[in-house]
C-alpha cells in the first residue's frame, strides 16, 4: 500500500482547530461584506452579509410557522440566486437538515427523475419541500412550502435551534438510476469549511470569491459559497446559464469584480479558452483558480493560459484539485507548491497532496494504476437511498477513481468502471475524450466516450458540435476516429456527431457516460431521432 502523507506541509491547526461552528457561520449579523448575484437575464442583486442573515432569519421563522421543527428534513433545489441560498440557510437556522436536490433534467428524463428521487426522499422521511413554483415535481407526498412565502426583510428573529447532527445531504452527481444522498455531519461540515478557508489563506480585506458554478452541487455550494461565507469574503456569483451561453462571461466577471478566488470543473477552463476576449480585461488579481471535478489535461491548461495570460492571469494561479461529495468536498490540491500545475508521467497532471485531515492511499503505479482510497476526518456518515440509510463502514472509503501516488501526489486517471484493455494497456474514457476533442477543435463543444455493454472492451463515442457546424459532421467523424485510433490504438464504434445539448450531463456539468450508452442502445441517439448529424458504425 502506498499512502500519501497526511497534512503534508500544512500547519497542524488547519486540521485540528475547529474554527467557527456552523451556527456562527450561517449567522453573519453585523458583517458589511457584500454578496452579489447576477441572474440568468443579467439582472444583479447585492446585499451585505448582515442583510443576508436578516433575510435568512426571517425565512427561518416563517419555516417554523409553517410547521418545520428542529430535526426535520427539508428538501430544495439550491440555485445560484440570492433567494435560493437565503432559503437554504434558513433551513439550518430553523434547526433542520438541508437536503440539496439536483434540478429536474430535460423533459424526456423527468418522469424517471421524479420516481427515483421521490423514493429516496420518502425513505429518508423528508417531510418538507421548498418549491420555487407551484406543482414542483418532487413536492408530491411532502408538505410543499412556497418559496415566496419565506421572503421578507422585516428582520424576524430566527428560532432558537441548533443545526442537527446531519447538517447536509448532497446527492452524488452520478446516474439517475440510483440516486444516493451523501450525509454530512454538522461538525464535519463546519470544520471542513474552516480548513479550506485556512488553506486558501482567505483574507476578508483583500479576497473576492467569484464563480459561475451551480449551488446544487458540492463544488459550488461547499467549496465556494459556504467557504466564502465562513471566511466572510466578498462574493460575486454568476448564474450558470450565462456561462453556458457565453463562456467569456466567467473571465469578464473576474475582471469586473476583482475576483481573487475562483474555479470550475475542468471542462469550464476548456470552454473558456476557446472564446475571444476584450484585451482591456484585468485578471491580475486572481490568485487561486481551482480546477477539478474530472481528469485534468495538460493541453487544456496551456490553452487556457494562452487565452488568459494576455489579460494578466498568472500560470501559478492555476490550481488542480481533487475532491468528492463523500469527503465533504476537498481531498487534495497543489496549493502548497506555489508553482502552478505539475506535469507528471506520460503528461498526466498532478492533483496535489492530501489536504489537512485527509489520508489518501493507493496501491497503483504509473504503469499499473489502481483504486484510490480516502480516510480521515472529512468522510461522510453514510448514504440515504431508496432502501434506507446505509452507514459508512470501515476507516477507508473506496472512491471508485483510479490513479496512483507519486512523491506523495495524486494522479487521477478516471473512473474504475470506465476503462478497457487494448494492446496491453489500460485506456480510460477520459483518454478517448481528450484525443477526440483535440482532433475536433475548434468545432467540438463536448464529447462522451462510453463502454459498450456487449464485450466491454470497446468504446462508443459522442461528439457534440454546434448547429452551424453540421456540414462538417461526416468529415469530422472520420477525422476523430482516425485520431483516436492513431493515438490510442483502439477503434471507437459507434461514433456519433450529435446536436448541441444532446450529451447528458450531471448536475456539475460532467458527461453521463452510462446514460449516453443507454440512449444509444434505446435508439434515442440515431439519425432517425433527429439528434445525430453523422454516424460511423
Amino acid at each position: 500500500m502506498v499512502t500519501a502523507p497526511p497534512e503534508w506541509d500544512w500547519p497542524a491547526r488547519f486540521a485540528t482547530d475547529p474554527g467557527l461552528p456552523l451556527e456562527e457561520i450561517i449567522r453573519p449579523f453585523g458583517v458589511t461584506q457584500t454578496l452579489t448575484f447576477t441572474g440568468s437575464a443579467g439582472e444583479q442583486e447585492t446585499v451585505t452579509y448582515h442583510q443576508f442573515a436578516t433575510r435568512a432569519a426571517t425565512a427561518a421563522r416563517r419555516l417554523a410557522d409553517q410547521g418545520v421543527h428542529p430535526g426535520d428534513r427539508v428538501a430544495t433545489v439550491i440555485s445560484t440566486t440570492l433567494g435560493s441560498v437565503t432559503r437554504a440557510l434558513a433551513v439550518w437556522m430553523a434547526g433542520a437538515t438541508l437536503v440539496s436536490v439536483p434540478p429536474p433534467p430535460r423533459r424526456a428524463l423527468q418522469a424517471e427523475y421524479e420516481r427515483r428521487f421521490r423514493q429516496v426522499l420518502a425513505a429518508m422521511e423528508c417531510q418538507y419541500f421548498i418549491a420555487g413554483k407551484p406543482g414542483a415535481p418532487l413536492a408530491e407526498g411532502m408538505h410543499a412550502i412556497a418559496a415566496g412565502s419565506l421572503h421578507g426583510t422585516e428582520g424576524l428573529p430566527p428560532p432558537e435551534a441548533e443545526v442537527p447532527p446531519v447538517a447536509l445531504v448532497q446527492f452524488t452527481s452520478g446516474s439517475l438510476g440510483s440516486p444516493k444522498g451523501v450525509a454530512i455531519g454538522r461538525h464535519t461540515l463546519s470544520r471542513h469549511l474552516n480548513m479550506i478557508s485556512r488553506c486558501m489563506g482567505c483574507d476578508p480585506a483583500h479576497d473576492v470569491m467569484a464563480t459561475w458554478l451551480p449551488f446544487y452541487h458540492d463544488f459550488g455550494l461547499v467549496c465556494f459559497f459556504l467557504t466564502g461565507l465562513c471566511a466572510r469574503l466578498r462574493q460575486a456569483h454568476l448564474h450558470p446559464r450565462l456561462f453556458a451561453t457565453d463562456p467569456s462571461a466567467w473571465l469578464r466577471l473576474l475582471s469586473a469584480e476583482g475576483g481573487t478566488i475562483t474555479g470550475a470543473p475542468h471542462f469550464g477552463f476548456a470552454l473558456a479558452s476557446r472564446v475571444p476576449y476584450d484585451q482591456d480585461l484585468d485578471l491580475s488579481a486572481v490568485r487561486l483558480a481551482l480546477n477539478g471535478g474530472e481528469r485534468i489535461h495538460w493541453q487544456d491548461l496551456e490553452d487556457f493560459q494562452k487565452a488568459a495570460q494576455p489579460l494578466g492571469f498568472r500560470w501559478e494561479a492555476q490550481l488542480p484539485v481533487y475532491g468528492l461529495a463523500e469527503n465533504t468536498v476537498g481531498a487534495t490540491c497543489t496549493l502548497r507548491q506555489h508553482t502552478g500545475p505539475r506535469r507528471g508521467p506520460d503528461g498526466l497532471v498532478s492533483a496535489g497532496r492530501a489536504l489537512p485531515g485527509t489520508i489518501l492511499a493507493c496501491d497503483g503505479t504509473p504503469a499499473a494504476p489502481a483504486g484510490l482510497r480516502l480516510a480521515g476526518q472529512w468522510l461522510f456518515d453514510g448514504y440515504y437511498t431508496a432502501d434506507g440509510f446505509q452507514p459508512r463502514t470501515g476507516a477507508e472509503f473506496a472512491t471508485g477513481d483510479v490513479g496512483f501516488l507519486l512523491d506523495g501526489e495524486a494522479y487521477v486517471l478516471g473512473r474504475q468502471n470506465e476503462v478497457i484493455s487494448a494492446g496491453g494497456r489500460n485506456i480510460f474514457a477520459e483518454d478517448v475524450e481528450a484525443a477526440a476533442l483535440h482532433a475536433a477543435k475548434p468545432w467540438a463543444q463536448g464529447c462522451a466516450a462510453f463502454k459498450l455493454a456487449t464485450g466491454g472492451q470497446r468504446f462508443g463515442l459522442c461528439v457534440e458540435i454546434g448547429l452551424k457546424d453540421s456540414a462538417r459532421a461526416a468529415d469530422l467523424a472520420k477525422a476523430v476516429r482516425s485520431a483516436v485510433s492513431g493515438e490510442l490504438g483502439t477503434r471507437v464504434a459507434p461514433l456519433l456527431v450529435v446536436i448541441p445539448g444532446a450529451i447528458p450531463r450531471t448536475t456539475s456539468g460532467k458527461v453521463q457516460r452510462g446514460l449516453c450508452r443507454s440512449l444509444y442502445q434505446s435508439g434515442q441517439f440515431s439519425p432517425a431521432g433527429h439528434k445525430v448529424f453523422a454516424e460511423l458504425a
